[in-house]
């Protein structure tokens, strides 16, 4: 073969088709250097066979030898004894009687035959009643299971133990009991290992006949099966890890591991079986069985024991089967759909490499577990489980996750809907105060069960799609601190690295690549910095795309359900709102590590003109805002309608609901983006009245104190509103936009309707404002509102009025003038600027808006509390004092 390409070289360097010839010697090239590694894997196949073969056949010899050559050893005591007799003089005298006693011959009146065959006669009885027990469990229990559930009753780990030391017993008193017949006499050692061997048959079966009653129960027998599993999964990844590794050793591992999930798939038959005969039906017509739980934590734990070691697995040869898809109609070739529409038919099917093949058993299980079942069923079920997907995304098992997700939330997802459906939906008018729900008492509680339920399924559904954006961040974050070492992972082929589908298979053709550059050319060609590129490439593409697929099942799987369980009167609709809004903080996270990640590979993007994945992510971004904002309304309308009452059993959800509700409302004041008028209107008007519930809530909980103290906590909800709309009238008159302002404009209008109501709410106002004036930043109230304060002057700095406004002393004067002049401010937003100043945004709504609203309403100051305040003095403020010039 090398002469016959060395001609076609010389023949071609003569010619003018050169490389056409050079590109056919290439071929042949490899087409004998296929054959050869086809002829070394089976040469390799072989080997393994053989040894397989070996190591089966050298156990039994093993298992048959260690008791024939401690009879041979036993036998040959006197001889060492005679040996050792120089060192008679260091050796105490008890022990050295005890040495000559037991390696002397037996007394020739004593019957040591009849000791032999008592003992084994003992050890047959305890053969029979190990078969007697074993047949007790498997036809009770295991009646009707399958064979290879039986065969898990015998091929315990005791079962292995008690066959070893019986069989081992046996054959050494067998060769005892045949001395007398080659002219020997057994010695005392001889005996006394007899009984040792005795009583080591008598406790392995104590404990053999003790967990033979314990598999009466079936989920025992998943200890056991997860423990053959594991078995074969860890010599799956040593194969992996090997160079060269053998296939039928791969075929044989990978065998078992498909026997491993059929026995699952016989267990959990069972004891859904068992169920249904028990309860007299499944699903919503059976009692909760406890043994459903622990299947369920079982399976999990599989899934979990084959993922951590999947990226070393994949890759052996022939690991994963070949499974039908259908294919695209939309990305199919054109002669494919021609031919398709031409004959009537529809698309075949193509064959691909099934990688999910053993998730996909498992997911089956969790499914068949739990469908079915009603809410509460369902919730004792997964109860305790703890999410899987941040594990199989930061190792870059993003289909697995995605498979994991539907297995493990469809069933809990179905059972809150149901549930939501038949609850009393959240209504609301802006034209009257809603009503919020009353506390339900211990006995109420324990009446209605599925409210913890439907609570507990929807914290495990959200807290699966959080553990799925942070396992993405995760993977993002360690790729990128990987990125410079992948030319190593790439160069040594027993180095795997957890990467996703599509950079795995990049690292398996530049592999393949490589090789063939060492077998043509002698060395290789590809430099380090291209391997850096084509994997970053690969690896660009598919943060994309996962990142896309992560907010697509968000959007089109999750929001939907959180949306419809939100709206009811449930603590199942704040567990629902409070997590949704902290997954789009959590997919914010995950976008930010998928764009540091894209930009480390750009930075090693050096050939442009190869074609390179769109890796822009602000689509992304306002597709996460988007989400955001659809929580907006359901929040607010969750804070003023939801039940108030504290309870230490369950989070505060009306609590969180007012804080979230109060802080949309400001970012989207301080960001100018309105929205939609009536949503926004809506909005302030929920967290009108959800401060007025508030307010109720600290007087029946805020403990005795100062009345100082007391009132500052009391007016707490109150000052925020007031400095939330002082913060949007000044922004308003700033920006020259009376959208921001004018749902505050409609809820305090309809507060100040009449001249009772005016009065009353003026006197409210200016008495939050006295009970604040010495406490101001001091209480964790007034410490969050001057935080408030902050962002609300850096916002309206960043509008253009320059900070100096908001510095004492800077009014007056030519300063004043001149910054009035270049701003092209009116002269009452410079008026409502130095109220900010000198009262903050709360006490600059009071005066410039809210006072002189309720007076043109017929409404009575509280001129009392206005001149302890100083109200007045700091509103009536002239333009032009040149105090401060």
């Amino acid at each position: 073969m090398s002469f016959l390409l060395a001609a076609l070289r010389l023949r071609a360097m003569e010619s003018q088709h050169y490389w056409r010839l050079r590109a056919y010697g290439q071929a042949v090239g490899a087409s004998a250097t296929s054959v050869q590694v086809s002829a070394r894997r089976r040469a390799r196949g072989l080997a393994g066979l053989l040894s397989i073969g070996s190591r089966a056949l050298g156990g039994s010899l093993l298992l048959l030898c260690v008791p024939i050559v401690g009879l041979w050893v036993t036998q040959r005591a006197p001889q060492v004894h005679r040996w050792t007799e120089s060192l008679e003089e260091q050796v105490p005298k008890w022990a050295q009687d005890f040495g000559g006693w037991i390696t002397s011959s037996v007394d020739p009146e004593f019957d040591s035959t009849a000791l032999l065959t008592a003992a084994i006669g003992v050890a047959g009885v305890f053969v029979a009643v190990y078969f007697a027990s074993v047949t007790f469990v498997v036809s009770t229990t295991y009646e009707d299971a399958t064979r290879r559930l039986r065969d898990h009753i015998v091929r315990q780990p005791e079962s292995g133990w008690y066959a070893t030391f019986f069989t081992q017993a046996v054959v050494y008193t067998a060769g005892a009991l045949a001395l007398p017949l080659l002219d020997q006499a057994p010695t005392n050692l001889t005996l006394a290992l007899a009984g040792v061997a005795a009583a080591l048959v008598v406790v392995s079966f104590g404990r053999i006949w003790a967990t033979l009653f314990l598999l009466l129960e079936p989920t025992s027998l998943f200890p056991q099966i997860q423990r053959t599993l594991n078995r074969w999964i860890r010599r799956a990844h040593v194969l992996g890890r090997r160079k060269m590794h053998s296939l039928v050793s791969v075929r044989r591992s990978n065998v078992g591991i498909r026997e491993g999930l059929e026995t699952l798939n016989d267990l959990v038959t069972l004891i859904l079986d068992r169920e249904h005969e028990r309860a007299g039906g499944r699903g919503k017509n059976a009692t909760d069985d406890p043994r459903i739980g622990t299947a369920l934590r079982y399976l999990q734990v599989a899934w979990l024991d084959y993922a951590q070691v999947k990226h070393t697995i994949r890759t052996l040869p022939g690991w994963s089967p070949r499974r039908t898809q259908a294919k695209d109609w939309f990305l199919s070739s054109h002669s494919e759909v021609s031919v398709a529409l031409a004959t009537g038919t529809t698309l075949p099917a193509s064959e691909v490499v099934d990688e999910l093949w053993f998730e996909r058993w498992l997911a089956d299980f969790f499914e068949r577990v739990l469908a079915g079942r009603d809410l509460s069923s369902v919730e004792r079920a997964v109860r305790g489980l703890p999410p899987l997907s941040r594990t199989l995304g930061a190792y870059g098992q993003f289909a697995e996750m995605r498979l994991w997700l539907a297995a493990a939330t469809f069933a809990p997802m179905n059972a809150v809907s149901d549930f939501a459906g038949s609850r009393e939906a959240l209504a609301f008018s802006v034209d009257s105060r809603p009503v919020s729900g009353r506390g339900l008492s211990r006995e109420e509680h324990l009446a209605l069960p599925d409210e913890a339920g439907a609570h507990n399924l929807v914290d495990c559904v959200m807290l699966e799609a959080l553990s799925a954006c942070l396992g993405y961040a995760d993977y993002c974050e360690r790729m990128r601190r990987s990125l410079p070492d992948l030319p190593s992972y790439v160069l040594n082929r027993s180095e795997h690295l957890p990467a996703g589908g599509l950079v795995t298979q990049g690292i398996e053709n530049l592999r393949e690549a490589i090789s063939f550059e060492y077998r043509i050319e002698g060395q290789r060609i590809t430099p380090d910095n291209a391997i850096v590129q084509l994997i970053a490439r690969a690896l660009a593409t598919e943060a994309v795309d996962e990142l896309s697929l992560l907010v697509a099942y968000v959007e089109a799987e999750l929001w939907p359900w959180v949306l419809k369980v939100g709206q009811v009167r449930a603590w199942a609709a704040g567990a629902a709102l409070s997590r949704a809004y902290e997954l789009t903080e959590k997919l914010g996270t995950a976008t930010r590590a998928a764009r540091a990640l894209l930009d480390a590979c750009e930075a090693v993007h050096l050939e442009h003109d190869d074609r390179w994945p769109d890796t822009r992510t602000a689509v992304l971004d306002q597709r996460t805002r988007a989400l955001a904002d659809l929580l907006e309304m359901p929040i607010a309308r969750l804070a003023a309608m939801v039940d108030p009452a504290p309870d230490s059993d369950r989070p505060d959800h009306f609590g969180w609901a007012y804080y979230r509700a109060h802080e949309n409302l400001l970012r989207r004041v301080l960001e100018c983006d309105p929205g939609d008028a009536e949503e926004l209107r809506q909005k302030a008007t929920l967290l009108y009245w959800a401060g007025d519930v508030a307010t109720k809530r600290l007087l029946a909980t805020v403990r005795q104190n100062d009345p100082s103290v007391i009132s500052s906590y009391v007016a707490e909800p109150h000052l925020r509103l007031l400095q939330l709309s002082g913060i949007a009238l000044v922004v308003s008159e700033v920006r020259g936009d009376r959208r921001l302002f004018a749902p505050f404009d409609a809820v305090w209008k309809y507060a100040l309707a009449d001249r009772e109501k005016a009065t009353e709410v003026l006197a409210r106002a200016a008495a939050t404002l006295a009970s604040e004036t010495l406490l101001f930043g001091l209480t964790a109230g007034g410490i969050d509102r001057s935080n408030i304060e902050m962002r609300a002057n850096r916002a309206i700095e960043e509008f253009g009025v320059p900070a100096g406004l908001f510095e004492m002393g800077a009014f007056g004067g030519r300063y004043a003038r001149t910054s009035q002049k270049n701003l092209k401010l009116g002269e009452s937003t410079m008026r409502l600027l130095r109220d900010v100043r000198a009262g903050h945004f709360e006490g600059a709504f009071y005066v410039r808006w809210l006072r002189p609203q309720a007076i043109g309403t017929g409404a009575t100051p509280p001129t009392e509390t206005e001149r302890y305040l100083r109200l007045l003095d700091f509103g009536d403020v002239d333009g032009d004092d040149d105090d401060n010039d």
